[in-house]
């Protein structure tokens, strides 16, 4: 593979846990504006794949590099300083704070700017446009003044998306987006990932293969801790390693 364009990009990665090895040999890239899919068994180590890249676990062996610098154990903060930003399969927003607040905890976190009793945010006029504008990308302007806890599940799953969005990351990642939704939630959200991701990098484990076949440009199935297969979609349907692990079973992916 040719490595201009490449993003991220992740070479021979290894994860054990007391010996147990959860990811083994792992290598995969992400190139800039591409939407990559990661598909594959319940306990196949894709979360732990993403705690690594976010810094959450280190690697055991192995290198993991965004833009061209290493980010392998790097402290979380500082990898999403660096323009990557996630999303978790447990809904991860503050929800005794208001839409509006958990948006704009977001952006000052991203400018750096600290609480001071000094400075009014209110009066913050950048803060509070950005603020606004994102908002309104997600479809919660609405709803800013409602306390987040006492939002709907999509519209939670929707201001959590929206906070990664507030730090206007490089490349998204998004921790199966749609579980627990009705179609109908499922049907909306996926919309609102499509339209708030055009030309960043997206990287999504999502179990739903109707929603992978609708969001992304490559798939990439994770089989072991290891990559089995990776393509576009139509070439990992027909995969037929693919198919011999799976069996055309829908819960394999």
């Amino acid at each position: 593979m040719s490595r201009s364009g490449i993003l991220l990009d992740i070479q021979g990665l290894y994860k054990d846990f007391r010996g147990v090895e959860v990811i083994n040999n792992l290598t995969l890239c992400v190139r800039k504006g591409e939407r990559h899919a990661i598909i594959g068994p319940n306990g196949a180590g894709k979360t732990t794949f993403f705690n690594l890249i976010t810094g959450r676990y280190t690697p055991s062996r192995g290198t993991i590099s965004f833009e061209g610098r290493p980010i392998s154990g790097m402290a979380p903060h500082r990898i999403n300083r660096m323009g990557i930003s996630r999303s978790f399969q447990i809904t991860n927003i503050f929800p005794g704070l208001s839409v509006l607040e958990n948006i704009r905890s977001a952006i000052l976190s991203k400018k750096g700017i600290r609480w001071s009793f000094r400075r009014r945010v209110s009066a913050m006029a950048d803060v509070n446009r950005e603020t606004l504008d994102v908002l309104k990308l997600i479809g919660l302007d609405t709803q800013h003044h409602l306390l987040a806890g006492s939002l709907d599940y999509g519209a939670q799953r929707a201001l959590e998306i929206g906070i990664s969005l507030a730090t206007d990351p490089k490349m998204i990642m998004l921790d199966e987006p749609t579980a627990g939704m009705s179609i109908e939630e499922t049907r909306d959200i996926v919309s609102m990932i499509d339209r708030t991701t055009k030309g960043k990098a997206l990287l999504i484990i999502e179990h739903d293969m109707d929603v992978v076949f609708s969001l992304a440009d490559t798939i990439s199935v994770i089989h072991y801790g290891t990559v089995l297969a990776s393509g576009p979609p139509d070439v990992i349907s027909n995969d037929p390693k693919v198919k011999e692990a799976y069996l055309g079973e829908d819960k394999a992916c």
